[in-house]
């Protein structure tokens, strides 16, 4: 059993001095799901439950019942932390974090200390020529690749033509992901754009819907939700009953089953996964197409919560996604049924 919720005096600047709650990390751990999420920040405790409307999206309850510090940092520009002041509970007991040996708390150290290193030497900076050069060689590809199949009726121009495609999908993908990680531009909305052209008008994929699932990665990279009705895992190997990463996430998907077994159906495909991996793989394109038109369009999302996150904030750029993915299959098609294609 956790201790009592201790209290104190506070003495935070600009505010009037009163009691002060203190909570045990059994006690934040509890609180582990969207409606019921605290988070810790250099222990500090902050309640975010059903906070859909942060900036950032559902991205926050990945670190719901845990320990944010590290991954605000990583996540936020400097200034952001006065957003969360007003969900401030209270104070965190520092040695009631007994599940940390000091080999963790020594670790922790010299991450933040290489990060505060890698910043003064500049290496979070940008350079935005080298940008500029890979959107230009990048729409050549492009554009040469339409010309191969407009102005050639040559089956192995073609062939030719549909490996430059697949080249310029690989690298739209890589670019929409820096733009949309705002590592490039100064002001975030710029970024969102350039995702917006790179990944909506080039690839099909919803500028909103990616970043709230690959946020979500990067925040809990290969990690399994704890609980059935948490979210705290990542969404980029939520694969069941196709694939399973590892023995937890397959015993995890048949506990959530009324009768506790596993079907037929993901017996024969977890055994026979070293088979169809990449064959599910190569398919994965289309599931992202469909995953992205329905999030610009407003036919669903890929998790309920996103789904809820969605309903109460709605695409940043609504319009401009939906125009986006339009023209996509415009240009897409009218490449597929050209006379010589």
């Amino acid at each position: 059993m956790c201790k009592a919720p201790e209290e104190r005096t506070s003495n935070l600047v600009g505010k009037p001095s009163a009691k002060l709650t203190k909570y045990t990390w059994d006690e934040v751990k509890k609180h582990i799901t969207p409606q019921d999420a605290w988070v810790v920040h250099k222990n500090k405790v902050y309640d975010v439950s059903n906070w859909y409307d942060h900036p950032g999206g559902a991205v926050i309850f990945t670190h719901a019942g845990d320990d944010m510090t590290d991954i605000f940092a990583a996540f936020h520009a400097q200034g952001s932390q006065a957003m969360i002041k007003k969900f401030y509970i209270g104070e965190l007991i520092p040695e009631s974090m007994t599940h940390k040996n000091q080999r963790q708390f020594d670790f922790e150290k010299a991450y933040r200390e290489l990060r505060t290193q890698l910043v003064m030497m500049g290496m979070f900076k940008s350079n935005q020529w080298f940008y500029a050069y890979k959107c230009a060689t990048n729409m050549s590809m492009w554009a040469t690749a339409m010309a191969m199949v407009y102005f050639s009726d040559n089956v192995f121009v073609h062939l030719a033509s549909s490996l430059l495609l697949g080249l310029f999908f690989q690298q739209c993908g890589w670019l929409a992901h820096d733009f949309l990680h705002h590592q490039v531009f100064k002001y975030r909305k710029y970024g969102d754009l350039a995702g917006v052209f790179w990944g909506n008008l080039m690839q099909g994929y919803s500028m909103q819907w990616w970043k709230n699932k690959h946020n979500g990665h990067h925040a809990v990279p290969n990690l399994h939700n704890s609980t059935a009705t948490s979210q705290d895992g990542d969404p980029d190997i939520d694969t069941m009953p196709l694939l399973a990463w590892s023995i937890k996430q397959a015993q995890s998907f048949r506990e959530l089953r009324a009768d506790g077994k596993d079907s037929a159906f993901v017996k024969f495909a977890i055994k026979y996964q070293v088979f169809t991996y990449f064959p599910i793989l190569l398919l994965a394109r289309i599931s992202w197409l469909n995953e992205s038109f329905k999030t610009a369009y407003g036919l669903g999302a890929a998790s309920e919560n996103a789904k809820v996150e969605l309903q109460r904030k709605g695409l940043q750029f609504p319009i401009l996604e939906k125009v986006g993915i339009f023209f996509h299959y415009i240009w897409m098609f009218a490449v597929v049924f050209h006379k010589h294609s």
